[in-house]
């Protein structure tokens, strides 16, 4: 019996030791650039400009998770054009808090590999309306010192909205916009 409590007691303090978890503060500043989509066959595709913040901690070695905002203008054109020939351009305003969980890769290492996801909610100006916010993205993050570094980054973006309009002639707009993004920023 002796042995057995042993053993258990040996268990439980190494598993204890493996994952022990201290918390530090990190932080992430991004600004990014891409390729906006809204859906719907009314509008072309166009460029999105955004800045996005979160701020958490590591749990354990490479592994963060916090809270941000990001903020991004998206920037597209009528599909169609109207009687003169032109086509008109249409932009939309993009808000979203999330919560976002990072891994690196290669944590001891000065270049390491991430993937990153974040999930919250919004505001999709275009249409006005609150929005679900999904943004996948895998990168690499060059450390520079023990706690400053910076980071680069392809992601995905989702801004959802609702797609139609009762009272729209077309009842047909931008809806859902969809971003790729190319992110660069700084970790501190």
């Amino acid at each position: 019996m002796k042995k057995i409590i042993f053993v258990l007691a040996t268990l439980l303090i190494g598993i204890n030791s493996a994952f022990a978890i201290s918390p530090a503060y990190k932080g992430y500043g991004e600004l990014y650039s891409g390729y906006a989509i809204p859906s719907g066959d009314y509008y072309d595709g166009g460029f999105t400009y955004g800045v996005s913040t979160s701020h958490g901690v590591t749990l354990i070695d490479g592994l963060f998770v916090g809270l941000g905002v990001d903020a991004a203008l998206a920037y597209y054109t009528e599909g169609y054009a109207n009687r003169y020939g032109e086509k008109d351009s249409d932009y939309s305003g993009l808000f979203a808090v999330y919560a976002e969980g990072r891994y690196n890769i290669l944590r001891s290492k000065r270049i390491s590999p991430f993937v990153g996801l974040r999930l919250g909610g919004g505001f999709n100006g275009y249409d006005e309306v609150g929005s679900f916010y999904f943004s996948p993205a895998v990168g690499c993050t060059f450390n520079l010192t023990k706690r400053f570094g910076l980071d680069a980054s392809i992601g995905y973006s989702l801004f959802t909205g609702s797609g139609q309009d009762e009272g729209s002639y077309y009842n047909d707009y931008a809806g859902n916009i969809n971003c790729i993004t190319f992110r660069v920023g700084i970790h501190f």
